[in-house]
């Protein structure tokens, strides 16, 4: 259930900070972007910050361009350029621990009211007002549910925000935490005017040539372990130096090794900086990869989950084996 303090805040006050997890997926993209509909419906000034640029794959989502990602030189302010804005209050979009969002951290104030909305069987409670529901297919459809109890009828642009969060964390209605909920608001935004087709196209059937020469060398990587039911593969940094790995959308990219028969979990590993494996974890089956990557200081859902190692890839990989293996015991 909503809680009417969220109402009530969102309702009453001003000057949003608007935010998600680094490297965000299709979830927290929509989810931002949807929230940021609705308080500019209600007349609301606000801002959407994230760690990290948004991956162009997302490009056709309305208002994508106005997603701004962090710098030690941000300056925010609507009236007066010369003047830092100060939000006074902060929505947090599909992320288990305010951790998540990196460098965004910096902009926030003690007094600041913290909104935490999130879907994340690991998630924290980290707010002032909590919006936690484990058994909602993704945060956009707890915004869905957010936007229709101010009584705004939805348009094309929000209904797309939603549909692209809800088939990126159902991986197309095939997990397991998709529910009747999650297809009866998707049915819903189709007959809205989302374009369910040009979404699909977009997200599953159109890659750059980097992104497919970036999984060649991943899949070369491929290493099979535990009588073949794990799968390790990684991007080292070499490759991630030598690369514009902007370029290259991962998302996804865990999915390949996860789908090899006899396979019941996967890890993707990148060392993005030396000696610093930032780690997605897949699994099918009973093994719950959020308990693994707890054990690592993260977390995420019994199915998809991540975290991050210190160390080399193959410290990682031995490191997550011994865990692993556990689960398999």
């Amino acid at each position: 259930m909503i809680p009417e303090e969220l109402k009530k805040i969102i309702r009453d006050e001003d000057n949003f900070l608007i935010s998600s997890h680094m490297n965000p997926d299709g979830d927290a993209i929509g989810g931002v972007l949807a929230i940021g509909w609705l308080l500019n419906k209600l007349g609301k000034r606000h801002v959407i910050v994230l760690n990290n640029p948004p991956s162009e794959k997302f490009r056709y989502l309305s208002e994508f361009e106005k997603i701004l990602s962090y710098s030690d030189d941000l300056k925010i302010d609507f009236n007066d350029p010369n003047k830092v804005w100060v939000p006074r209050n902060l929505i947090v979009v599909d992320s288990p621990n305010l951790e998540r969002l990196e460098n965004v951290k910096k902009l926030l104030s003690k007094d600041m009211k913290i909104i935490n909305i999130d879907h994340h069987e690991s998630n924290s409670f980290f707010g002032d007002i909590n919006y936690v529901d484990l058994k909602a297919g993704a945060s956009t459809e707890m915004i869905y549910d957010v936007i229709l109890s101010f009584g705004i009828p939805l348009v094309k642009d929000v209904a797309e925000y939603i549909y692209t969060g809800i088939v990126i964390d159902t991986g197309r209605f095939r997990f397991s935490n998709t529910t009747p909920k999650s297809l009866e608001i998707s049915a819903k935004l189709l007959e809205t005017g989302a374009r369910v087709s040009y979404i699909a196209e977009w997200l599953y059937h159109t890659n750059s040539l980097e992104t497919l020469k970036g999984l060649g060398v991943l899949l070369n990587s491929l290493e099979i372990g535990a009588n073949g039911r794990v799968a390790f593969v990684h991007f080292d940094n070499t490759f991630l130096k030598r690369n514009d790995i902007s370029k290259i959308d991962t998302e996804g990219f865990v999915n390949y090794p996860l789908s090899i028969e006899g396979v019941k979990v996967a890890a993707f590993l990148q060392e993005h900086e030396k000696g610093k494996i930032r780690i997605s974890l897949r699994s099918k089956d009973t093994i719950n990869v959020n308990e693994i990557a707890k054990v690592f200081g993260g977390g995420g859902h019994d199915k998809a989950a991540g975290c991050r190692i210190n160390g080399t890839i193959s410290d990682a990989k031995r490191l997550l084996m011994g865990e692993i293996g556990k689960r398999f015991n």
